[in-house]
Order: C-alpha cells, then sequence, then structure tokens
C-alpha cells in the first residue's frame, strides 16, 4: 500500500463525508423552513434522494476505480471502503446537531431532547452507508481489475 493509495484513499473519505454533510443540511434547512404541521413533499424527497445518492454511490464507483492500484491486497479493497459509513454517521450527527435539543424545530418538546433517537437514526444511515457505498467502491476495484487484466490478454 503506497501513501499515494493511502491518501487518496483518505481524500474519497473526506469528500463522502462532505457530500452526506451537504446533503443533510439541504433537507434540514427544508424541513425547518416548513410551517408547524406540514410535511417534506414527496416530489422533494425523491430528487433529493436521487441528487445526493447518486452523487454518493458515483464517487464511490468511481473511487474505486482510482483510488487503490490493481495490485492492491483483495483484504484492503474489500473492507476500507466501508469505514465511509462511520463518515457518514458523523455527517449525519453533525448536520443535525442544533435539531437535537429539547424545543427545537425537528425535535418539538420532547423529554430530554432528542439525541437517543438522532443517533439511532445516524448508526441506520451510517451502517447503511457502509455496505452500499462500500460495496459500490469494492465493485468499482473489481470492474477495474477485470478490465486491466483482460486487456492484458488480448491476443496481438
Amino acid at each position: 500500500m503506497s501513501n499515494g493509495e493511502l491518501i487518496a484513499f483518505v481524500l474519497w473519505g473526506v469528500v463522502e463525508f462532505a457530500l452526506a454533510l451537504s446533503a443533510i443540511l439541504v433537507i434540514v434547512h427544508r424541513a425547518v423552513a416548513l410551517p408547524h404541521g406540514s410535511r417534506l413533499p414527496t416530489h422533494f424527497l425523491i430528487g433529493w434522494a436521487v441528487t445526493w445518492g447518486g452523487a454518493m454511490v458515483g464517487l464511490s464507483l468511481l473511487g474505486g476505480a482510482l483510488v487503490f492500484r490493481r495490485t492492491a491486497p483483495w483484504d484492503v479493497v474489500l473492507t476500507w471502503p466501508w469505514l465511509v459509513g462511520g463518515a457518514v454517521f458523523v455527517a449525519y450527527m453533525l448536520g443535525l446537531s442544533g435539531q437535537m435539543d429539547q424545543g427545537s424545530r425537528l425535535c418539538g418538546n420532547q423529554p430530554g431532547g432528542c439525541d437517543l433517537s438522532w443517533g439511532f437514526g445516524g448508526a441506520i444511515v451510517g451502517g447503511a452507508a457502509a455496505p452500499v457505498l462500500g460495496g459500490t467502491f469494492a465493485v468499482g476495484a473489481s470492474l477495474k481489475r477485470l478490465l486491466l487484466r483482460r486487456g492484458q490478454h488480448r491476443p496481438g
């Protein structure tokens, strides 16, 4: 594992974190701006999910194809990318940090605030992001290896 690969991997994780934080901030801002009793429109939620989810999955596929060399060990390629779930969890918690206290716009008057429920939600979101984004990263890396291997075995 070279230093360049490690740096590229960390940069991939940082960009995934930034995308996740941006996505959370967009939806929180929109939800907080709604009048009391209103819900986010379905078309907004679908557009939000496609836009942000697509960007994060696309970045994972691209990261898988670019971050590690073809000679990187399989155990690294198949396990390290799952760490992105932690980055998504932290982004979720930071994005909602102003909405965890009792009386906040999204928490309401829950006794003791919403720390536990937001934390549980963050664990679910981060846990779901790990196999989706990490798995997509591994698919990108695997496709790269497959394509490069086929290119070497072409008859000349």
